[in-house]
């Protein structure tokens, strides 16, 4: 593939992932029962970049899973400059990583577009040496896409979904 047609087929899957992952978020904060979401993409980022890296996997496409942590608790100490850099300062969070490009489909949490591709030199996201997070946490995070991509299958298969396939690559 070219690099102009790879990005055009990134840009296409994350949108069209974007799209499938909008109501499942709506799904997993009702079963939270904990405080409303800013935006529904907010602390969906781990399992939605996982959902992401297999879609993009799928496709043929070298992807893997990134994140950042900048603290591991809310008063806890600065462990650098990891995550996503808000208006706010470093936030925690995950993202997909496809050859010199960045795949963010949950950005908007921050302020960002909904749909983020940039380059991985973006001095907004600082990736850290590992997943933070608890290991129950990450096998809930596995389960939670291992349990969607079914739905994903069934929705990839029928291209006469109301999805947007298709992503004017225009800049």
């Amino acid at each position: 593939m070219t690099p102009s047609t790879e990005l055009a087929v990134i840009r296409n899957l994350a949108v069209a992932a974007r799209q499938f992952m909008e109501p499942i978020w709506l799904e997993w904060h009702s079963a939270w029962n904990g405080e409303a979401p800013i935006t529904p993409a907010q602390w969906t980022c781990g399992r939605t970049s996982l959902f992401l890296v297999r879609v993009l996997k799928a496709e043929g496409l070298e992807t893997s899973w990134a994140s950042g942590t900048p603290r591991l608790s809310p008063s806890g100490p600065e462990l650098g400059n990891f995550g996503f850099l808000s208006e706010a300062g470093w936030q925690s969070h995950a993202w997909a990583e496809c050859g010199n490009i960045i795949v963010d489909v949950t950005a908007d949490q921050f302020g960002a577009p909904p749909v983020l591709i940039t380059d991985r030199r973006d001095r907004r996201y600082g990736k850290g040496d590992r997943d933070t997070a608890l290991p129950e946490f990450i096998l809930a995070h596995q389960r939670a896409v291992d349990e969607i991509w079914p739905r994903w299958l069934g929705i990839s298969r029928d291209r006469s979904m109301s999805v947007t396939w298709t992503f004017d690559t225009a800049e």
